[in-house]
Protein backbone atom coordinates (compact mmCIF):
# COMPACT_ATOMS: atom_id res chain seq x y z
CA UNK A 1 0.00 0.00 0.00
CA UNK A 2 2.88 2.34 0.82
CA UNK A 3 4.50 1.68 -2.57
CA UNK A 4 1.24 2.59 -4.28
CA UNK A 5 0.98 5.82 -2.28
CA UNK A 6 4.55 6.73 -3.26
CA UNK A 7 3.73 6.14 -6.93
CA UNK A 8 0.64 8.32 -6.71
CA UNK A 9 2.18 11.08 -4.62
CA UNK A 10 4.17 12.77 -7.40
CA UNK A 11 1.18 12.79 -9.74
CA UNK A 12 -1.18 13.96 -6.99
CA UNK A 13 1.12 16.90 -6.21
CA UNK A 14 1.31 17.88 -9.88
CA UNK A 15 -2.47 17.61 -10.28
CA UNK A 16 -3.02 19.62 -7.09
CA UNK A 17 -0.69 22.35 -8.30
CA UNK A 18 -2.45 22.58 -11.65
CA UNK A 19 -6.02 22.21 -10.36
CA UNK A 20 -5.67 24.37 -7.25
CA UNK A 21 -3.23 27.11 -8.27
CA UNK A 22 -4.20 27.68 -11.89
CA UNK A 23 -7.79 28.83 -11.14
CA UNK A 24 -6.37 31.69 -9.09
CA UNK A 25 -5.00 33.25 -12.27
CA UNK A 26 -8.30 32.84 -14.17
CA UNK A 27 -10.58 34.57 -11.68
CA UNK A 28 -11.88 38.10 -11.80
CA UNK A 29 -11.43 39.93 -15.10
CA UNK A 30 -9.82 36.81 -16.65
CA UNK A 31 -13.04 34.85 -16.13
CA UNK A 32 -13.50 34.52 -19.90
CA UNK A 33 -10.52 32.09 -19.96
CA UNK A 34 -12.16 29.85 -17.38
CA UNK A 35 -13.72 27.65 -20.08
CA UNK A 36 -10.31 27.07 -21.68
CA UNK A 37 -9.02 25.91 -18.34
CA UNK A 38 -11.90 23.52 -17.68
CA UNK A 39 -12.21 22.19 -21.22
CA UNK A 40 -8.58 21.98 -22.38
CA UNK A 41 -5.98 22.37 -19.64
CA UNK A 42 -7.51 20.10 -16.99
CA UNK A 43 -8.46 17.28 -19.41
CA UNK A 44 -5.00 17.45 -21.00
CA UNK A 45 -3.44 17.18 -17.54
CA UNK A 46 -5.61 14.17 -16.73
CA UNK A 47 -4.85 12.51 -20.07
CA UNK A 48 -1.09 13.07 -19.88
CA UNK A 49 -0.95 12.02 -16.23
CA UNK A 50 -2.74 8.74 -16.99
CA UNK A 51 -0.60 8.18 -20.06
CA UNK A 52 2.70 8.70 -18.24
CA UNK A 53 1.69 6.69 -15.17
CA UNK A 54 0.47 3.70 -17.19
CA UNK A 55 3.45 3.91 -19.52
CA UNK A 56 5.75 3.42 -16.55
CA UNK A 57 3.72 1.14 -14.28
CA UNK A 58 1.10 -0.57 -16.42
CA UNK A 59 -2.66 -0.33 -16.07
CA UNK A 60 -4.10 0.76 -12.75
CA UNK A 61 -7.81 1.44 -12.42
CA UNK A 62 -7.50 3.59 -9.31
CA UNK A 63 -5.11 6.13 -10.80
CA UNK A 64 -7.73 8.00 -12.90
CA UNK A 65 -9.57 8.83 -9.66
CA UNK A 66 -6.84 11.26 -8.57
CA UNK A 67 -7.75 14.02 -11.04
CA UNK A 68 -11.52 14.09 -10.29
CA UNK A 69 -10.97 14.02 -6.52
CA UNK A 70 -8.59 16.97 -6.64
CA UNK A 71 -10.83 18.75 -9.14
CA UNK A 72 -13.82 18.48 -6.77
CA UNK A 73 -11.86 20.42 -4.17
CA UNK A 74 -10.94 23.03 -6.76
CA UNK A 75 -14.52 23.38 -7.98
CA UNK A 76 -15.85 23.77 -4.44
CA UNK A 77 -13.25 26.42 -3.57
CA UNK A 78 -13.21 28.52 -6.72
CA UNK A 79 -16.54 28.02 -8.48
CA UNK A 80 -19.83 29.38 -7.24
CA UNK A 81 -21.75 27.27 -9.72
CA UNK A 82 -22.05 23.57 -9.08
CA UNK A 83 -22.77 22.72 -12.69
CA UNK A 84 -18.97 22.61 -13.07
CA UNK A 85 -19.11 19.31 -11.16
CA UNK A 86 -20.11 17.53 -14.40
CA UNK A 87 -16.45 17.77 -15.33
CA UNK A 88 -15.64 15.21 -12.63
CA UNK A 89 -16.95 12.49 -14.91
CA UNK A 90 -15.25 13.95 -17.96
CA UNK A 91 -11.85 14.04 -16.23
CA UNK A 92 -12.39 10.48 -14.99
CA UNK A 93 -13.12 9.21 -18.51
CA UNK A 94 -10.22 11.17 -20.02
CA UNK A 95 -7.88 9.83 -17.30
CA UNK A 96 -9.01 6.26 -18.01
CA UNK A 97 -8.42 6.83 -21.71
CA UNK A 98 -4.89 8.03 -20.92
CA UNK A 99 -4.32 4.94 -18.78
CA UNK A 100 -5.49 2.61 -21.56
CA UNK A 101 -3.24 4.28 -24.13
CA UNK A 102 -0.28 4.26 -21.72
CA UNK A 103 -0.90 0.60 -20.94
CA UNK A 104 -0.82 -0.28 -24.65
CA UNK A 105 2.50 1.56 -25.01
CA UNK A 106 3.80 -0.18 -21.85
CA UNK A 107 2.87 -3.60 -23.23
CA UNK A 108 4.46 -2.79 -26.59
CA UNK A 109 7.68 -1.68 -24.89
CA UNK A 110 7.66 -4.76 -22.68
CA UNK A 111 7.15 -7.03 -25.69
CA UNK A 112 9.96 -5.28 -27.56
CA UNK A 113 12.32 -5.83 -24.62
CA UNK A 114 11.39 -9.51 -24.46
CA UNK A 115 12.03 -9.89 -28.20
CA UNK A 116 15.47 -8.31 -27.81
CA UNK A 117 16.26 -10.71 -24.97
CA UNK A 118 15.13 -13.68 -27.07
CA UNK A 119 17.28 -12.49 -29.99
CA UNK A 120 20.31 -12.17 -27.74
CA UNK A 121 19.80 -15.70 -26.43
CA UNK A 122 19.22 -17.12 -29.90
CA UNK A 123 22.21 -15.23 -31.29
CA UNK A 124 24.48 -17.05 -28.86
CA UNK A 125 22.65 -20.34 -29.48
CA UNK A 126 21.54 -20.39 -25.90
CA UNK A 127 25.10 -20.47 -24.57
CA UNK A 128 24.54 -17.45 -22.36
CA UNK A 129 21.26 -18.75 -21.07
CA UNK A 130 22.72 -21.62 -19.03
CA UNK A 131 26.43 -21.71 -18.30
CA UNK A 132 27.68 -24.23 -15.83
CA UNK A 133 31.25 -24.08 -14.65
CA UNK A 134 32.61 -27.09 -12.84
CA UNK A 135 35.98 -26.80 -11.11
CA UNK A 136 38.05 -28.66 -8.55
CA UNK A 137 36.80 -32.18 -9.09
CA UNK A 138 38.91 -34.89 -7.49
CA UNK A 139 38.29 -38.54 -8.23
CA UNK A 140 39.81 -41.16 -5.99
CA UNK A 141 39.66 -44.89 -6.46
CA UNK A 142 39.97 -47.07 -3.37
CA UNK A 143 43.02 -49.31 -3.00
CA UNK A 144 44.67 -47.96 -6.14
CA UNK A 145 45.88 -44.69 -4.74
CA UNK A 146 49.64 -44.43 -5.35
CA UNK A 147 51.84 -43.07 -2.61
CA UNK A 148 54.30 -40.30 -3.25
CA UNK A 149 57.25 -42.71 -3.65
CA UNK A 150 55.45 -44.96 -6.07
CA UNK A 151 54.34 -42.01 -8.11
CA UNK A 152 57.90 -40.64 -8.40
CA UNK A 153 59.27 -44.07 -9.40
CA UNK A 154 56.72 -44.50 -12.16
CA UNK A 155 57.75 -41.25 -13.82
Amino acid sequence: MLKLAKRYLVFAIIFAMIYMIMPIFFQGENYKYDAIEYQFVFPATSLLGGLIYSWRHGMDFTFPLIAPIIYMGSAILYSHYYHWMIYVFIYLIVGMLGCFIGDMVYKNNLEAKRKEQRKAINKNNGEDAYKIKITNITVEVENNNPTNNEYKNNK
